[in-house]
């Protein structure tokens, strides 16, 4: 789906892909497993955004130096989510937020306001659904 959408997703390469050293440093300060499939996009794509959206990725430098879509940085150092039992994946124009509740599940939810849902099952139907809603 994605090689078949590259006018909706503008994603990187392997070659961008963080070392399992900087994945490993992500988790120990996020304090959670990130769960396979995302890492498994992590590995394969480094990271990228869908329709100018950015998934949050791993820049490979300091944390504290890593401004913008790093999502460590994005989850502790600019927004404390961590605290709010959450891990946030994007967030959009509109003011949705994508995130994983840090309680080890796979699911993606979604924040728009106070509403808060379940929006995919797992971060590969995350990313099915939001290239969906550009087509």
């Amino acid at each position: 789906m994605i090689d078949n959408h590259e006018d909706v997703c503008n994603f990187g390469t392997s070659e961008d892909a963080p070392s399992v050293e900087w994945i490993q440093k992500t988790e120990k300060a996020l304090g959670v497993q990130l769960p396979d499939d995302y890492k498994w996009f992590l590995n394969t794509y480094g990271g990228g955004e869908i329709s100018g959206e950015e998934i949050y990725s791993i820049y490979c430098v300091p944390f504290d130096e890593a401004i913008g879509g790093d999502i460590t940085y994005q989850n502790i150092i600019s927004t404390n989510n961590i605290s709010l039992g959450k891990i946030v994946l994007s967030n959009t124009d509109f003011g949705e937020e994508f995130y994983f509740k840090i309680d080890g599940s796979n699911q993606v939810y979604l924040e728009l306001g106070n509403k808060n849902e379940l929006y995919a099952q797992n971060f590969i139907e995350y990313i099915e659904k939001r290239i969906k809603a550009y087509l």
